[in-house]
C-alpha cells in the first residue's frame, strides 16, 4: 500500500472518530439528569454534625430509621423528637437519590435506643407514596457554621465565685459529681443525645468535647492521660474552627484529690499556652478555681479557666436558638 493511500485512510479514521465523540457529547449534554430534582437530597455542609444512623429498613410501605441516640428514661423531649424526624426526612432523600426503591413508602418510623432496646420516638407521614418533602438539613446548633459564632464568648465576663473553706477541705471528703450541680437545657440535651451522648451519664471529657463539636469545632487529641507531680491527670486537645486554634486541657477531679485546682496545674497550663501560642486556651475542670487562675486570666486574656464555678455558664453558652 502506497504512503498516500495510508495517509488517506488515517485521515478518514480520524474524521470518523471525531464525529462519534461529537455525537456522544451532544447526547450527554442534552440528556436529562438520571436523578430528578425532586429526589435530590437537601444540601448538607461537609462538616455539619448529624445524628448517626445505625440501620435502615423498608418493610412494605414503611421505612424504619434507627439512630445511635441514647434516650432519657422518661418521656422523649420535643426538641429531640423534632431534630431526629427532621434528619430522618433527609435520610429518605439520600436513600432515594442512591437508587433505593422507596416509591411505595408512605411513612417512616424513627427509633432511638434505651440500653440495647430500640425505642420508637416519632413517625413521618408522606403526603403520597415516595414523595418526600423538601427540607434543609437540621443543625445540631443553629448558627454553628456562621463565622464568629462563639458560644464561649460570655465566659470572659464571669468571675469566680469563691467557695469558703475549700482550701481547708480534706481530699477524703470528696466532691459531689459535677452533673449533680449543673442543669442542661432541653435544647442542649437534645443535641447531645443526637450525637450519641447521654448527658445524665457522661464524663467531663466527653461532655466538653461533644459540646465543642456541636458548635462546629474539629477536635484532635494531642496528649492523653498525662499527669504532673501533685497536680492530677489531664488530657490535651486542639480544637479548630474557621481558622481559630484553641488549646483545650481537661483536668477531671478524682477521688482522694484536693477539691481545688492546684496552683502547679495553673502554672503548667499557662506555660504550655506560652510555648504553643494558640489563639485561645481553655482549661476545663470540675475542681474549684484558685485565685491564681483569675490573676493568670488578667495577665493573658487568651487563657480561660472553666472551673466548677463556671461549668454551668460553660454549658449554658451552647443553649442558643
Amino acid at each position: 500500500m502506497s504512503p498516500t493511500v495510508t495517509a488517506i485512510i488515517v485521515v478518514v479514521i480520524g474524521v470518523v472518530l471525531l464525529g462519534i465523540i461529537w455525537a456522544v457529547t451532544s447526547i450527554m449534554r442534552s440528556a436529562p439528569s438520571a436523578v430528578s430534582s425532586a429526589s435530590r437530597p437537601a444540601r448538607v455542609a461537609r462538616d455539619q454534625l448529624r445524628p448517626i444512623v445505625t440501620d435502615f429498613h423498608v418493610r412494605g410501605d414503611i421505612a424504619e430509621i434507627y439512630y445511635a441516640v441514647p434516650l432519657p428514661e422518661d418521656e422523649v423531649d420535643d426538641h429531640l423528637r423534632d431534630l431526629l424526624c427532621h434528619d430522618a426526612s433527609l435520610v429518605l432523600h439520600e436513600k432515594k437519590a442512591h437508587g433505593l426503591p422507596i416509591e411505595q413508602v408512605t411513612k417512616a418510623t424513627v427509633f432511638g435506643h434505651r440500653g440495647e432496646e430500640a425505642v420508637e420516638i416519632g413517625v413521618i407521614e408522606l403526603e403520597a407514596p415516595g414523595e418526600i418533602p423538601e427540607i434543609a438539613a437540621p443543625e445540631l446548633i443553629p448558627h454553628a457554621s456562621v463565622a464568629g459564632f462563639d458560644p464561649l464568648a460570655h465566659l470572659g465576663e464571669k468571675e469566680f465565685e469563691f467557695q469558703p473553706g475549700v482550701a481547708d477541705r480534706k481530699p477524703e471528703e470528696g466532691l459531689p459529681p459535677f452533673l449533680d450541680e449543673i442543669v442542661v437545657a432541653k435544647s442542649v440535651e437534645a443535641r447531645l443525645r443526637a450525637t450519641g451522648v447521654d448527658p445524665a451519664n457522661v464524663s467531663l471529657q466527653d461532655l466538653s468535647m461533644s459540646l465543642l463539636k456541636t458548635a462546629g469545632y474539629e477536635i484532635e487529641l494531642e496528649r492523653a492521660g498525662f499527669s504532673t507531680v501533685e497536680s492530677g491527670s489531664a488530657e490535651v486537645y486542639r480544637a479548630r474552627k474557621a481558622g481559630v486554634d484553641v488549646l483545650v486541657i481537661i483536668v477531671p477531679h478524682a477521688d482522694g484529690e484536693h477539691p481545688e485546682l492546684l496552683e502547679r496545674m495553673v502554672n503548667t497550663f499557662t506555660i504550655q499556652v506560652a510555648q504553643t501560642n494558640p489563639q485561645r486556651a481553655l482549661l476545663i475542670t470540675d475542681k474549684y478555681g484558685p485565685y491564681l487562675a483569675y490573676e493568670k486570666e488578667r495577665a493573658d486574656p487568651r487563657c480561660r479557666f472553666i472551673t466548677r464555678e463556671r461549668l454551668q455558664a460553660f454549658v449554658d453558652g451552647f443553649a442558643v436558638q
